[in-house]
């Protein structure tokens, strides 16, 4: 009868087998589509951004965008927006409208529009507009009102929606506005300029957006930069793909964990180290499933293939 080191030296090499020749492939697959997504940019949703600036005349004093103002520094961050929002940087450039509001709500851009230069054109025209200043009521700061044209104007969008507010003052936010964004599929994002305004914080935790308090100096860096970043990320087919290549790593890994760890090194019998090298493979096939999930939920991400956005 043959020993246990004679069977061994008639066995084949570990990688001459199917268990892990068929892992392997896979393994490289999935690093591959990794690379082509994260590379290319592939998987990023398809966008549309309803901006809505403060133009209150908290933001500006006594000169309607004068220079050094508030209100300037919300123009230049969304212009930094718009120049990251361009076919070099994105396959499919977000769809964008902007709108001015404080009593009440008046378009600064007629349509959405997918063309940075033009959005850029719009807005400064609407800005010279005679009168704009004291058509939206600057005594006041109506967020309700702002996130309900908001809501609106993208409700009609068959992209992903995010509604983008940037402002310096605070007030309630109707619960009603809430429920609307939330049942149109709108993310309300919010930038405050100096203290906290819990009302929007929780409006954004309620739509699934992102809530920001921060200093002027920083509206550029947060538009073009954490917001832009934010609405066109296709981190969750990365994280997918890399979930996947850690599970075609633990199948490709289980024969050599047999053979050079199990049995050459810790001497185990045949059996049982084999049943300890499936039984590695099996337990993260499950638990990683688990782990990217807890991912998604702690990130606010959308599982692949069930939502672009």
């Amino acid at each position: 009868m043959l020993g246990i080191d004679s069977v061994s030296a008639y066995r084949r090499p570990f990688h001459l087998y199917p268990l892990f020749q068929i892992p392997l492939m896979f393994l490289g697959l999935f690093l591959v589509l990794a690379a082509l997504f994260w590379l290319l940019g592939l998987g990023r949703p398809p966008v549309a951004v309803a901006i809505a600036l403060d133009l209150s005349n908290s933001t500006y004093g006594d000169r309607f965008n004068a220079p050094g103002s508030v209100l300037e520094s919300e123009i230049q961050a969304v212009n930094a927006y718009l120049d990251r929002n361009t076919p070099e940087l994105l396959r499919q450039p977000n769809q964008v409208k902007v709108l001015g509001f404080a009593g009440v709500v008046r378009p600064l851009t007629e349509e959405f529009a997918n063309n940075s230069e033009e959005v850029k054109e719009d807005l400064e025209n609407a800005l010279r507009r005679p009168g704009l200043e004291k058509s939206v009521i600057p005594g006041s700061t109506d967020l309700s009102r702002a996130i309900n044209a908001g809501t609106d104007a993208l409700s009609s969008r068959e992209e992903c929606r995010e509604l983008l507010l940037v402002t310096d003052g605070q007030g309630d936010v109707s619960p009603t506005a809430i429920a609307d964004a939330t049942l149109n599929r709108v993310k309300l994002n919010s930038i405050v300029i100096g203290a906290d305004a819990p009302a929007l914080a929780l409006a954004a935790v309620g739509t699934g957006g992102k809530y920001v308090s921060g200093n002027v100096n920083d509206l550029e860096q947060l538009f073009s930069n954490r917001f832009f970043g934010r609405f066109n990320s296709n981190l969750k087919w990365l994280i997918f793909w890399l979930a996947c290549a850690w599970v075609a790593l633990m199948w490709t890994l289980v024969l050599p964990f047999d053979r050079i760890i199990l049995q050459g090194w810790r001497q185990m019998p045949m059996d049982m180290a084999g049943k300890i090298a499936l039984g590695n493979a099996y337990f993260w096939t499950g638990l990683t499933p688990i782990i990217v999930w807890r991912i998604y939920k702690m990130l606010d991400l959308a599982l692949p293939f069930l939502s672009q956005c």
